[in-house]
């Protein structure tokens, strides 16, 4: 049995607010796989097979102009699938081959270049910043403090723009997700305060878990530290969808990756 969904996520929007940002909290490297959906989609709607229009971009080594080319679902540039890939652990990848074209691959490439970031930089944003102007400009952010948003790429598309999409996509993810959870009974609730959550022993480890956060939260979010009453109060709880895919049309000339 699953619990109800608009539940999950309210109770998922709820612990990311007591704790702030649900992209700034650097305590949360679990949304990593959410956080890969809503890269996927951004940059090429799910396409594991998208090119992206060629550019032209200053070598990090050298300065000099080289041209480059986003391929596959992630937009990850060509220069650096086998650099990306021996540090996923993947020896044998090969351009020249089309391994790049193998979806599981580039899954795996992004998803331990997304958990190198992360980190690195301690925020889900600072990971935005340096999938779209790299790794660099990130560390300026979470040195500084600060960076020019308004930087925009060969597109038109500002910092400030992709990461707020980024933003977005995500709130997306965590409105459509499902959650299987073991079925439990709500615990006993008393009048007055009470320091933990009443539960059967029978049930087992998950379900006294999940019986915990849903005591932690409701009652961590009441003025007076006794939980409300969540059959009454339940849908005012519930947020709204935030963001929309409107205005997150994929550029097939953004840059990404390390250069």
């Amino acid at each position: 049995m699953q619990i109800f969904k608009p539940l999950t996520v309210s109770l998922l929007m709820l612990s990311q607010v007591l704790t702030g940002s649900i992209m700034e909290n650097d305590s949360n490297p679990a949304l990593i796989d959410i956080y890969q959906k809503a890269l996927l989609m951004r940059e090429s709607s799910g396409n594991y097979n998208a090119k992206h229009k060629p550019s032209v971009i200053p070598d990090s080594v050298t300065g000099k102009p080289i041209r480059v080319q986003g391929l596959g679902g992630y937009g990850v540039l060509d220069i650096n699938y086998e650099p990306w890939a021996k540090q996923a652990g993947l020896n044998g990848f090969n351009m020249k081959d089309g391994d790049w074209q193998d979806p599981k691959v580039q899954d795996r490439i992004v998803k331990y270049k997304l958990q190198q970031y992360f980190n690195m930089f301690g925020s889900w944003e600072a990971v935005s910043v340096a999938w779209f102007a790299g790794p660099n400009v990130a560390r300026r952010l979470i040195n500084s403090g600060t960076i020019n948003f308004d930087k925009a790429d060969s597109n038109g598309t500002t910092i400030k723009q992709y990461v707020d999409s980024m933003n977005n996509l995500v709130s997306e993810e965590l409105m459509t997700m499902e959650v299987p959870m073991e079925t439990f009974e709500p615990p006993q609730i008393y009048f007055g305060p009470q320091k933990v959550p009443v539960v059967k022993e029978s049930r087992d480890n998950n379900a006294v878990y999940a019986a915990q956060i849903l005591d932690a939260l409701t009652r961590a979010n009441s003025s007076n530290g006794v939980r409300p009453n969540l059959k009454a109060d339940f849908q005012s709880q519930v947020p709204e969808q935030v963001g929309s895919f409107e205005g997150t049309e994929i550029k097939t000339n953004i840059r990404r990756g390390e250069q």
